[in-house]
């Protein structure tokens, strides 16, 4: 094919008088090629000249000064038979099946399908593949239809993966909430180390409560905290935990088709827009904390929704106005998980793989537990018995030593190696090591006035029964120097607040009338 520079010089000379032989000769190219472009210059001058009215000047005009090119639209694959296309129009349609029924993740790639016609005998490349599967799937590109919203009507919902370092534990996953508004495209989001019903169910009341009230529907995709199940091809159940925030905040749900993201295009972006904005610079992704890293991503998101949009709107003036919109706002809901669990033979109750303690009066009954996204409440009755700090690692144990006082001091010597003594407070061991290593009983009847008096009392009142009497340092001996000691520290409080003035002033006040009485009695008396 030959340049724009080459068709410039044949179309110049020609216009000088010179024939295409000679044309051909001075250029060194075949005449044939010089026959081609001299007839279309002529061809299209003689057109532009007449001006034809069904034609386009402007596209004559740049057919002229175009730069050459082959045309090949009219050239077809050579090894493309009937049953290759055939063989490959059943693969496409049994993909559509599969998204069609939820399982996307099952279909065929285009490697696959060239794969699957190797193996069937056909001589085919992989590019030609390609090709073909791209024309046909041109034929069904769907078209969007833009929307428009009312205020406070529809908020879209969201999880995003995050890889942070909190806590100087190494990089890991934790999920962030997402909620965007379609009206104001508003963003707010929060982090959890897993995705549960509780931490579905949270996200929802934190952010109810931060817009003072809550949206007419929320959409959904087919995320399992929110779908149970499907029910035919379009019709979806919703979970319990999805059911129980519709009826008590009030809001209708509906959940988008199968691998259809973008009939929830605004989480969709948000979930990127904000994951970037937060976490992509080195120095944003380690946090002391999951407090500290959620303070901080609220800080984001709030300079976010101050900055101007494409259409010329600020998120956050107009979800100030979506406010006098929403539905009223309720107390916030208590996002749990409440079940019933029976006590093992170690004492503890078994959530989500994972043994949370419980004191040993309780084993083989039945005890009732709320999950919180951070917490778990044991109670027995209505009485609480036991909390503990929610675990995410897998088959945990989180004992806590009080548990376990009846138990260990019939069988004192199962402390030593105990996971009860092992998960306990670093100043416990260390009073144990230190002191009572050759004495549980003691060391048994000492716990007790350490959950009593407090751990820091204890571990005084030790270190000076250690210069008194270091042979006798029984659990007795510690209490009656943690009760002295906290006398000593009870100091006479000097009351200057305006209640105790007050009082003293008017105290003055009657002390001054009792002795302006008392001396008028005098002189009645005299």
């Amino acid at each position: 094919m030959i340049t724009l520079t080459q068709k410039q010089k044949i179309i110049l000379k020609h216009i000088d008088g010179m024939s295409n032989r000679a044309i051909a000769k001075e250029l060194h190219m075949s005449k044939d090629t010089i026959n081609k472009y001299v007839n279309e210059y002529q061809h299209q001058k003689t057109e532009l000249l007449l001006i034809n009215p069904g034609l386009d000047q402007s596209e004559l005009i740049q057919a002229i000064i175009e730069k050459p090119k082959y045309h090949s639209n009219g050239r077809k694959p050579v090894k493309v038979t009937q049953q290759i296309l055939d063989i490959i129009e059943k693969c496409l349609e049994s993909n559509r099946k599969k998204r069609s029924e939820g399982r996307s993740k099952q279909a065929m790639k285009k490697i696959d399908i060239h794969e699957y016609l190797i193996k069937q005998g056909c001589s085919i490349s992989y590019s030609t593949v390609k090709r073909l599967v791209n024309q046909d799937e041109m034929r069904y590109r769907e078209a969007f239809i833009r929307q428009e919203y009312k205020l406070g009507d529809i908020c879209e919902f969201d999880w995003g993966e995050v890889k942070l370092d909190i806590g100087g534990s190494g990089f890991k996953k934790y999920q962030m909430a997402v909620f965007t508004p379609a009206k104001a495209n508003y963003r707010f989001a929060i982090l959890f180390k897993s995705q549960d019903t509780p931490v579905f169910q949270q996200p929802h009341a934190e952010f109810f409560e931060h817009c003072g009230g809550s949206y007419k529907t929320m959409v959904y995709d087919n995320m399992k905290v929110a779908v149970k199940k499907f029910v035919g091809l379009h019709e979806k159940e919703p979970t319990k935990a999805l059911t129980e925030l519709s009826i008590y905040y009030g809001f209708n749900f509906r959940f988008c088709n199968i691998a259809a993201g973008n009939e929830k295009g605004h989480v969709e972006r948000s979930v990127e827009y904000v994951r970037r904005h937060a976490f992509s610079a080195p120095d944003h992704e380690t946090f002391d904390s999951l407090a500290e890293a959620n303070q901080y991503l609220f800080e984001t998101c709030m300079n976010l929704n101050k900055r101007r949009t494409s259409n010329c709107t600020i998120p956050f003036e107009v979800f100030e106005q979506e406010k006098k919109f929403l539905l009223p706002h309720l107390s916030k809901f208590e996002s749990c998980i409440i079940c019933e669990s029976g006590v093992d033979k170690y004492s503890t109750i078994v959530i989500s793989q994972n043994h949370y303690s419980v004191p040993d009066i309780y084993v083989n009954k039945l005890v009732m537990s709320k999950t919180y996204t951070d917490k778990i409440i044991i109670y027995y009755g209505r009485a609480v018995i036991a909390v503990h700090n929610r675990s995410y690692v897998n088959h945990d144990w989180k004992i806590e030593l009080k548990h376990y006082l009846r138990t260990l001091s019939k069988k004192p010597g199962a402390l030593h190696k105990s996971t009860a003594l092992l998960q306990a407070d670093t100043k416990i061991k260390n009073i144990y090591d230190h002191y009572y290593n050759n004495d549980v009983r003691t060391f048994l009847h000492v716990l007790e006035v350490i959950y009593e008096k407090g751990v820091d009392a204890v571990c005084d009142a030790l270190r000076e029964l250690e210069k008194i009497s270091p042979l006798d340092m029984s659990a007795d001996k510690v209490s009656t120097v943690c009760d002295r000691r906290a006398e000593k520290n009870n100091i006479r409080r000097d009351y200057n607040d305006y209640i105790s003035q007050k009082s003293r002033n008017t105290l003055s006040v009657y002390n001054q009338l009792a002795r302006i009485q008392s001396g008028c009695l005098r002189e009645e008396i005299l």
